[in-house]
């Protein structure tokens, strides 16, 4: 897994930290086009014990460092990246005999929290095989941590045996965009408050396997293994204020974001000389799609995002927010039944494959490639 942050109060260099899985280490590297390597620590809990690294999870700046680990697998850790010590366990338990809350990702509770200087910890996460959605708040300075239950997939019986979260992406306000398994998109506005979804963007071929979130909410983009999808919901979509209306608002619509023909034919390395048609199921499957990370310092600068980003194989695809914008304006506004142009993407060949990124302040996009190589790209 990887993550990436701008390091230090003046955001002027990068750092991101690669988990080794069973290796038990964290690797760092500089933000820099190289992706220098700057060291690396290995991971162990509070009793000395080496863990298996799963999620991390850059907080304070990067002077933290948060993890998931498969050996525990209901506690979060905390590590101090400049020594490599576990500074705390944030271990999730509820208040039934003999219940851990096995947890699976986290993110922080509003989008670009971690680029703040803080010593307190809010969080999103999911865990449970995807059954359970939870939020997790600590404080540093008071030794102990509150976790509350917040939303189960299986609250309701009717969902139980058909879907489960899979991703899950945070708004700057704290509302929360959730992928399930079933191809649909759930948006939360208050989840401590109510197990009800205020919009659900259903009808796309699942798993959700990743999603992003624009800062103010006002757009989605998320990946299936073959598709990726974008939409803009309005604030009545997010603040359940629609469903109260004596005419309900439709749901947006959603935009299927798409690979031009010929760049199809050069990802999928098909020679082509018959003509056949060439179809998105023959790319390897789409990494987490996201978009640059413009708005980061949006409350300064007025910046929003301008790209969508993912992955497949070797492969970089990059989709123009603004065009975007247009073509689902178009979508929104055509009939029922009624066919409008398709909108494809720019194709870029990555120097190998890519397995993991992340999208970090000042539009930099941090990947990590096989052969645990990292890099990084401006844009």
């Amino acid at each position: 897994m990887l993550d990436a942050g701008p390091r230090g109060a003046s955001n002027l260099e990068a750092m991101s930290a690669l988990s080794t899985g069973k290796k038990g280490k964290l690797q760092f590297f500089k933000g820099d086009e190289s992706g220098t390597a700057i060291g690396s620590h290995t991971v162990y809990d509070l009793a000395g014990v080496q863990q298996t690294v799963g999620m991390v999870q850059t907080w304070n700046q990067c002077h933290q460092m948060l993890m998931t680990t498969e050996d525990k697998a209901d506690t979060v850790l905390v590590m101090d990246t400049e020594t490599g010590a576990n500074l705390n366990e944030l271990s999730l338990r509820r208040q039934q005999k003999n219940w851990k809350l096995n947890v699976e990702s986290i993110t922080p509770m509003m989008k670009f929290e971690q680029y703040r200087p803080t010593s307190e910890l809010g969080l999103f996460g999911l865990g449970d095989g995807g059954q359970t959605v939870f939020s997790l708040f600590h404080d540093a300075r008071a030794g102990e941590n509150v976790e509350e239950f917040v939303i189960r997939a299986d609250a309701s019986r009717k969902y139980k045996s058909k879907w489960t979260f899979t991703c899950h992406a945070q708004t700057r306000a704290g509302f929360l965009v959730l992928g399930r398994s079933d191809g649909g998109v759930s948006m939360y506005d208050a989840i401590a408050k109510s197990e009800n979804a205020s919009c659900v963007l259903d009808g796309t071929p699942g798993p959700v396997t990743s999603i992003d979130v624009a800062a103010d909410g006002s757009m989605i983009v998320w990946t299936t293994p073959e598709f990726v999808f974008f939409s803009r919901p309005s604030a009545e979509h997010w603040d359940k204020s629609w469903q109260a209306g004596a005419s309900k608002q439709p749901k947006p619509a959603v935009l299927q974001l798409l690979v031009a023909p010929a760049d199809l034919e050069k990802m999928a390395g098909v020679a082509n000389p018959s003509g056949a048609e060439v179809d998105e199921e023959d790319l390897p499957a789409w990494m987490p799609v996201k978009l640059d990370a413009g708005t980061a310092k949006d409350d300064v600068t007025g910046l929003k995002e301008r790209e969508i980003i993912t992955y497949s194989g070797m492969w970089q695809m990059r989709w123009n927010v603004a065009k975007a914008l247009k073509a689902w304006q178009l979508l929104e506004d055509a009939e029922p039944g009624t066919a409008t142009a398709p909108f494809h993407g720019v194709a870029t060949k990555m120097d190998g494959h890519v397995f993991r990124h992340v999208t970090v302040k000042d539009d930099l996009d941090v990947v990590a490639l096989e052969g645990e190589i990292v890099k990084s790209l401006r844009f």
